[in-house]
């Protein structure tokens, strides 16, 4: 009677055992549905190849329900997917869209084009953008309480300075940015508390007015303490941006651009510019101590 007693309880803990297994592996099957990525076919004409970061520049059509015609880089993951193809080609890709990310997840050449088709993005003025070591000039802008701001009120502080719109469609441009300046202004508040500033340049004046700038920085828990958002007029704005080689244009009611990120040292001097969107905080915060800002 005792064994038969046993037996039973084991085989009610094993059957419990198993239940509790299949319920904990269905959790995460619904997670990862619900953060599946969207897929969108689309056509378009490459204008810039870059090999090392895997990135093509494509003009392309408009993406119906999404993002209308724009001249955008954007990540090839698989670098074999850059074979055969080149600058001035008609292709049709596959544009996958995460909550986070977005890629070129498959591409065909169905036309070919001419080798030396310049990018559609252009600078407003190539010869003004800055090298390393270079004083950055002072530029004056409006803050998102509609103040002036200018670079250096920042002066005695390492500058971290990057451009966004606060439209923008794509996960790993401006949201992406934004995002790691909010982990930045965690990491550098504890490593050098009053010795930085965050300064996040709007690229869009026209919507992106003080007060939808003020709106979009309570969305990153920004301090404005140590983190400013600017906009300006668009000979200021182009001005700035000319100087660290952002390229941006209005397309459809949006605007095509790439990304630009810079470290200012504390006596105003560039000391480093990420043209893409691979840098982490991590990396800032250790370039920001290689500069000779300590921390405490």
């Amino acid at each position: 009677m005792r064994t038969k007693i046993f037996f039973l309880l084991v085989l009610a803990l094993a059957v419990g055992a198993i239940a509790s297994t299949m319920a904990l592996n269905r959790k995460p099957i619904a997670k990862a549905n619900s953060k599946k990525a969207r897929a969108f076919q689309v056509n378009g004409r490459i204008r810039e190849i870059a090999v090392s970061t895997r990135t093509l520049t494509v003009a392309h059509d408009e993406i119906p329900g999404y993002m209308p015609a724009m001249t955008m880089p954007l990540e090839v993951r698989d670098a074999a997917l850059l074979k055969g193809v080149r600058v001035g080609d008609e292709i049709h890709f596959e544009l996958s869209v995460s909550e986070d990310d977005s890629w070129i997840s498959h591409l065909e050449k169905i036309g070919s084009g001419v080798a030396g088709t310049p990018s559609d993005l252009t600078p407003a003025n190539a010869s003004a953008e800055l090298q390393k070591g270079e004083t950055v000039p002072d530029f004056t802008l409006t803050d998102e309480n509609g103040k002036p701001v200018r670079l250096s009120d920042f002066r005695g502080k390492a500058v971290v300075l990057t451009f966004i719109y606060t439209r923008c469609p794509l996960p790993n441009f401006c949201p992406l940015m934004s995002k790691n300046f909010r982990a930045l202004q965690e990491r550098l508040s504890k490593a050098f508390p009053g010795r930085y500033h965050l300064l996040s340049i709007s690229i869009d004046p026209k919507f992106d007015t003080p007060e939808v700038l003020k709106g979009y920085a309570g969305l990153y828990q920004a301090d404005n303490q140590s983190w400013t958002f600017a906009t300006g007029n668009e000979e200021q704005i182009n001005g700035v941006a000319s100087l660290f080689g952002l390229m941006h244009e209005p397309e459809g009611g949006m605007i095509s651009h790439n990304l630009r990120t810079a470290l200012i040292s504390p006596d105003g001097r560039l000391v480093h510019l990420w043209k893409s969107n691979v840098w982490t905080p991590y990396e800032v915060h250790r370039r920001i101590e290689e500069a000779g800002l300590k921390g405490r």
